[in-house]
């Protein structure tokens, strides 16, 4: 695995800081905005690195919202993401470089239809466990599991949203840190390069607490899609010219 250089170290601490920001102030996000940004400067920082970041900002806004989680809401996606790992994993050992990040593509396009659109499915327990099973896919292989959960989710408030999402990403975060590992996809080497990028994401975390109440809802949703859009330009055309 080459060495990452201090530019793109930044670059890539920048596009978490901002993910960080944007998931907690809508329940997710992170991956959404990081993962193309990162596949760009380095395809080495996904789904690895990302993941290990991702799980230290989903333990801190986790025990933030922790008053808020239904247990029984979230068991059906829970049992269910973890054969969408197992899937995840498998598809990290078939797909070759390049159709990794055309499905990182599909799953953030996914992610900006569910929040233009304002889809929304029933809470019942099959779609419950249809988009843990979904997530766990997405999630694993590409980091970025929120928009099937998103999607079952979107007609609750915004509270409810995220302490629940917060709660669901925790342990299933957890899962897919183990089958990556279990699947030769997380070492040493992914930790290392985690190390930096982990404080750019606490402190996005740190000012979106803080300053919220300072940015209008719509600002904050037309410029998070806005950017995912754009970095998944930005990423396809340098991954498959």
């Amino acid at each position: 695995m080459t060495q990452v250089d201090t530019f793109t170290l930044v670059l890539a601490a920048l596009a978490c800081f901002t993910g960080a920001y944007v998931q907690t102030a809508i329940g997710f996000g992170m991956a959404v905005v990081a993962a193309p940004i990162l596949f760009y400067l380095d395809p080495a920082l996904v789904p690895g690195p990302l993941m290990l970041v991702l799980l230290v900002m989903c333990l801190v806004n986790g025990w933030r919202f922790r008053k808020g989680l239904e247990l029984n809401l979230l068991a059906p996606a829970l049992l269910a993401r973890v054969p969408g790992s197992a899937v995840g994993v498998w598809l990290l050992m078939v797909l070759p470089i390049k159709w990794l990040a055309v499905l990182i593509a599909i799953t953030i396009m996914l992610g900006v239809v569910v929040r233009l659109k304002d889809v929304a499915l029933p809470m019942t327990k099959a779609n419950m466990a249809l988009g843990g099973f979904l997530s766990g896919v997405m999630g694993t292989s590409t980091t970025i599991g929120g928009p099937p959960m998103v999607l079952v989710m979107h007609g609750a408030d915004m509270h409810r949203i995220r302490a629940n999402l917060a709660g669901f990403f925790v342990v299933s975060t957890l899962m897919s840190v183990g089958a990556l590992t279990t699947g030769g996809f997380l070492t040493q080497a992914h930790l290392e390069m985690a190390l930096p990028l982990a404080p750019a994401a606490l402190l996005g975390n740190w000012v979106a607490v803080r300053s919220l109440h300072l940015v209008s809802r719509p600002v904050m949703h037309y410029g998070s899609l806005s950017l995912c859009t754009l970095a998944v330009i930005g990423m396809l055309i340098n991954t498959l010219t």
